[in-house]
C-alpha cells in the first residue's frame, strides 16, 4: 500500500520523498517496488532505516551547527550489560566522535525536538536548521509505524509541526516490544484511516485474530485469498514432538517464549560479537604500540588477534586465559580490572540450547514474516488472551495478534500439555469449533 502511493505522487520540484521502514529487509522490500515502478529509484525519492534517515538527513547535516560536534564513524558494537560500563563506554565511543547506533534517535531528537539544557541561541538554531529540512521534505512515509520509540515519535511530531507531511503506516496491535508510541499518536489525531483489507491472511484466520481487534481496526480478507484453514493439535497426542515438528512441513515455528520442551534460538554468534572484541583489542594494542607502528598495522594487528582470541574461545577455552595469554605474550601491556572487565564482556558466547528438543522461533523473531503453513505452539502465557479471560492491551496480547496473523494458507495450533490441563480439551475444541469446524 506504501510503495503504491510512493509511485502515484506527483513531488514537487526541488523537493524529496522520504521512505522509512525499520529493518533493512524492510526498506530493500520498498525499494524494490519502487524500483520495479520507475526501472530505477528516482533521486528524488531517498527509502531508508529509520537510523540511516536520522543520521544522513538530522545529525550530520545539523548536529555540529547547534552542539559543536561532528560524528566521524557509526559504532554496532555491543555494549556492556552493567549500565556504568555501558555509560562509560559510549562516554569513551563520544569523545573520539564515534556515534553508537543506539544514541542515533536520541542525538536526533536533541536536532528536531529539543534537548532539556539547550540554551536560547541553540533553539533559534535549531528553528533555523528545521525551517531548512522543511523547505526540501517534500513528505515522509514511515512504515511499521508501530515500532516507533518515544524519541522517533517526539522527531516526527517535532518535524509534523515545522510544515512536513508525515504519512505512518502500521498496526499498533503488532507493538511486541509495547512501546506504545503509535497508539498514542492514534489517539492524539482525527487523521487515521483505518484499513480493512487484510492481503495475508485467510478470512477463517482473520475472524480468529479480529476477536482481539477493536470494531475499527478488524480487518477481511481480500478477494485473493483462500479461505484457509486452522488446525489444533494437542501436545499430549503427540508421540514424538521432535519429529512432528520437522516433518510438518512449516514455514514457520513459533512460540512465545523458550520451556523445557522448546528452545528458541538456532546456534548462532551473537551480532556484533567480532566488532565488539576487535574494538577493545585495538585500542589495547594502540597503547602498547603507540608511536611505534602506524594506525596500519595497529588495525592488522588488531584484526588478526581478535580472530585468534574468538577461535579459542569457541574451542573451549576460559576467557581469563584467553586475553592473560595474550597480555604474557606482550601483544599489549596488563589490563586495570576495569579494561579487563570490558574485553571479558565481548566474548559472547553462541547461543547454546539444550539437546534434545525441538528449536523454534520466537513470536518477536517472526513479526514481518509470512508462510502458507504455520505452526503456532500455544502457551499458558498467551491462552487467557486468546479465551478472552483478558482483554488487556499489552505486550501479551499483541504477541498473540502476530501468533495469529502470520500464515498464508493453514494455521497449526499445537496446544502444550500445560494448556490443555488448565482449560480442558472439551473448553479448547468448543472454542475453536466456532472459527473452524472442519478442522478441529
Amino acid at each position: 500500500m506504501m510503495s503504491e502511493l510512493i509511485t502515484g505522487l506527483k513531488i514537487p520540484e526541488g523537493k524529496i520523498v522520504f521512505c522509512i521502514a525499520f529493518t533493512n529487509a524492510a526498506a530493500n522490500n520498498i525499494a524494490k517496488k519502487v524500483e520495479r515502478e520507475f526501472e530505477q529509484i528516482p533521486e528524488n525519492i531517498k527509502i531508508s532505516t529509520i537510523h540511516t534517515f536520522l543520521n544522513q538527513e538530522l545529525i550530520q547535516p545539523y548536529y555540529y551547527r547547534i552542539y559543536g560536534q561532528h560524528f566521524d564513524k557509526i559504532s554496532i558494537i555491543n555494549l556492556p550489560k552493567d549500565d556504568g560500563y555501558k555509560r562509560s563506554k559510549l562516554s569513551e565511543l563520544e569523545k573520539n566522535d564515534i556515534l553508537h547506533q543506539t544514541k542515533i534517535p536520541e542525538k536526533a531528537k536533541w536536532i528536531a525536538y529539543q534537548k532539556s539544557s539547550d540554551t536560547k541561541a541553540q533553539r533559534n538554531i535549531r528553528q533555523k536548521l528545521i525551517s531548512h529540512f522543511a523547505g526540501y521534505c517534500a513528505v515522509i512515509f514511515v512504515d511499521e509505524a508501530q515500532d516507533i520509540s518515544e524519541d522517533v515519535r517526539l522527531i516526527l511530531e517535532a518535524l509534523d509541526k515545522s510544515g512536513v507531511d508525515i504519512i505512518l503506516y502500521g498496526d499498533p496491535k503488532q507493538d511486541v516490544k509495547g512501546l506504545g508510541q503509535f497508539r498514542k499518536i492514534i489517539d492524539g489525531t482525527t487523521e487515521v484511516n483505518y484499513i480493512s483489507e487484510c492481503h495475508r491472511c485467510p478470512q477463517s484466520h482473520l475472524e480468529l485474530s479480529n476477536s482481539l481487534a477493536s470494531a475499527e481496526e478488524q480487518q477481511i480478507a481480500d478477494e485473493k485469498n483462500a479461505e484457509g484453514s486452522i488446525k489444533i493439535v494437542y501436545e499430549s497426542d503427540i508421540g514424538n514432538l521432535q519429529r512432528f515438528i520437522d516433518n510438518g512441513d512449516f514455514g514457520l515455528k513459533y512460540i512465545s517464549m523458550k520451556r523445557d520442551r522448546f528452545a528458541t534460538h538456532e546456534a548462532k554468534v551473537i551480532e556484533g560479537r567480532f566488532e565488539t572484541l576487535r574494538h577493545e583489542v585495538q585500542k589495547a594494542v594502540a597503547d602498547k604500540w603507540s608511536g611505534q607502528e602506524s594506525d596500519i598495522e595497529i588495525n592488522r594487528a588488531a584484526f588478526h588477534i581478535t580472530e585468534q582470541m574468538l577461535e579459542a574461545f569457541d574451542s573451549g577455552r576460559d576467557v581469563s586465559d584467553i586475553i592473560s595469554g595474550w597480555v604474557n605474550g606482550h601483544a599489549f601491556d596488563r589490563l586495570t580490572n576495569k579494561k579487563f572487565a570490558q574485553m571479558a564482556s565481548c566474548f559472547q558466547t553462541k547461543d547454546r540450547e539444550k539437546g534434545g528438543v525441538p528449536v523454534v522461533q520466537s513470536i518477536e523473531s517472526v513479526k514481518g514474516l509470512e508462510a502458507e503453513r504455520c505452526l503456532f505452539i500455544l502457551t499458558t502465557d498467551l491462552a487467557p488472551y486468546l479465551f478472552r479471560e483478558r482483554t488487556e492491551d499489552n505486550k501479551t496480547r499483541h504477541l498473540l495478534y502476530v501468533a495469529l496473523t502470520r500464515s498464508l494458507d493453514q494455521l497449526t495450533i499445537l496446544i502444550t500439555k500445560e494448556v490443555e490441563k488448565v482449560y480442558t480439551r472439551t473448553f479448547i475444541d468448543n472454542y475453536f469449533g466456532r472459527y473452524n469446524n472442519n478442522n478441529i
